[in-house]
């Protein structure tokens, strides 16, 4: 009993630093979580040119202003029930649909990005040298098959989800105009009866031979 308890004092202080999803299943008395092949919605997030700004900051001022950035984007990412992958600096990889999986996990992954949006447009304001400067960031979404899984070994391991799925949606964030969210052919399909996006167009995605359909909010 007290081994137990101190077992989940130990998981409580490390929940900050790994997935949701994984301290759920630990929770639930599973040693591990199997891989898996399921459709997942991704989402990339990035602070357009924050490194740039960075770099007239302190690094403590780095640092808090990121924190003062993700700090609400968190709370909306639960909100929508969906799982923080990786922290990449500036930026945010975000998964619904694994290891826990819903129906309406693409509208769920939409609308917490338009949140996200919003709340940078918020909280993303600095200041250097007295002038206000105005953060904004990207967002690519998509949809499809992947491979969830520990990688790792026994000693260390990550939770994580790979695969073309995955790629493609970093590079719909890459490609997103700034402020914008851009969405993949199948998030579209699932959610387009929920919003309005403008017409498709084709778009040269790096390690793709052919053009790709993509699609962005209306304004």
């Amino acid at each position: 009993m007290k081994k137990q308890k101190e077992e989940n004092k130990l998981l409580e202080l490390f929940r900050p630093y790994v997935p949701q999803a994984v301290t759920s299943r630990i929770l639930e008395g599973q040693a591990s979580l199997p891989s898996e092949r399921r459709e997942a919605t991704v989402i990339f997030l990035d602070i357009k040119d924050f490194t740039h700004f960075a770099e007239h900051l302190d690094p403590e001022e780095a640092i808090e202003i990121l924190n003062q950035i993700f700090q609400p984007i968190i709370n909306i990412i639960y909100k929508y029930e969906g799982s923080i992958n990786k922290f990449l600096g500036d930026g945010l990889m975000i998964v619904f649909g694994t290891p826990y999986s819903r129906e309406n996990d693409p509208e769920r992954a939409f609308r917490a990005s338009l949140e996200m949006m919003e709340s940078i447009q918020k909280n993303g304001v600095i200041k250097i040298d007295n002038e206000k400067i105005k953060l904004k960031a990207r967002i690519g979404i998509n949809t499809g098959l992947c491979i969830s899984g520990e990688i790792g070994s026994p000693t260390r391991k990550e939770f994580t989800v790979i695969g073309d799925t995955v790629n493609l949606a970093s590079r719909l964030q890459v490609n997103a105009p700034t402020g914008e969210i851009m969405v993949g052919e199948r998030t579209y399909q699932k959610i387009k009866d929920n919003f309005k996006f403008t017409h498709s167009r084709k778009l040269k995605i790096k390690g793709k031979k052919d053009l790709i359909n993509v699609y962005t909010l209306k304004s």
